[in-house]
């Protein structure tokens, strides 16, 4: 049989395309950058200015020294590494044993951890500070670490049990004759063969983790705590914007989840490509 061939003008048809949604997709990007190296004047000036003829980290030393960047990137480093270290060890334990065990309720238990995901998190926001108040908790770092991992911990058990289901239980038996538990099956064997998934599943907890909002803006009651899109929304005045200094803000905040990303992109896509199939 004959191998179908796409006509080279579908091929330029799709490679325009995919041209123009990169372009779409790295345009606010782009545009971030800009805005954030310009000076106010030309932020509002019109037409506007796609990059500046003489760029300026002036909205950058703003941030540093007038919105305490240091200590807000701080508060959200410590409570997203916080977070995701912790939603990622009761996924692990809640992925393997629904992955590797076949018990009563194990269908409506995995039903009930994916509906969870359901609802939106403004339902929760009410109970969850009306308990956090009651344990004095409110204001504090715990209180968003359990937050953020209770968001997270569904999703990321189920992505996990799809790379487990995808590793041969011969490995855990061979574990096992060899003289292994359980746990040292899981933490020995499973564990090291499923990093690619163990990777994209971290990446995804700590940039849920980084990029909250809601949560912070009300657990948070002094600014001592805030993190840092509180602290990016912060700048947004009654009367006046300064979106260069917003911009700047928002660059900073974007690069530790970028450079995360880049290092773990390996990991990544073979963590995408590892739990799409199952054995």
């Amino acid at each position: 049989m004959k191998r179908l061939r796409i006509p080279n003008l579908s091929q330029k048809a799709l490679h325009v395309v995919l041209a123009a949604a990169a372009v779409v997709s790295f345009f606010p990007l782009f545009w971030m950058v800009s805005t954030s190296l310009k000076t106010t004047s030309a932020v509002f000036s019109s037409p506007p200015v796609w990059w500046p003829l003489a760029p300026t980290a002036a909205a950058y030393i703003d941030v540093a020294t007038k919105l305490n960047f240091p200590l807000y990137f701080w508060n959200t480093l410590v409570v997203s590494l916080l977070s995701t270290v912790l939603s990622m060890a009761f996924a692990i334990l809640a992925a393997y044993g629904f992955s590797r065990f076949r018990f009563r309720g194990r269908g409506l238990a995995m039903t009930f951890i994916l509906g969870t995901q359901m609802f939106p998190l403004i339902l929760l926001i009410i109970p969850y500070f009306t308990i956090m108040q009651r344990l004095g908790l409110v204001n504090t770092d715990l209180a968003l670490v359990v937050a953020y991992s209770s968001f997270s911990l569904p999703f990321c058990t189920w992505v996990l049990i799809g790379f487990f289901d995808s590793i041969p239980r011969e490995l855990d038996e061979a574990a096992l004759v060899d003289g292994c538990s359980r746990t040292g099956a899981l933490f020995r064997v499973v564990l090291r063969t499923a990093l690619p998934g163990l990777g994209a599943t971290s990446v995804f907890a700590f940039m849920n983790a980084w990029n909250q909002y809601l949560f912070p803006l009300v657990i948070t009651t002094s600014w001592r705590k805030y993190t840092l899109p509180l602290a990016i929304a912060s700048l947004m005045g009654q009367t006046r914007f300064e979106w260069n200094d917003v911009m700047a803000a928002s660059v900073l905040a974007a690069l530790p989840p970028l450079v995360l990303f880049l290092f773990f992109q390996k990991y990544f896509i073979q963590g995408l490509a590892a739990g799409a199939v199952k054995e």
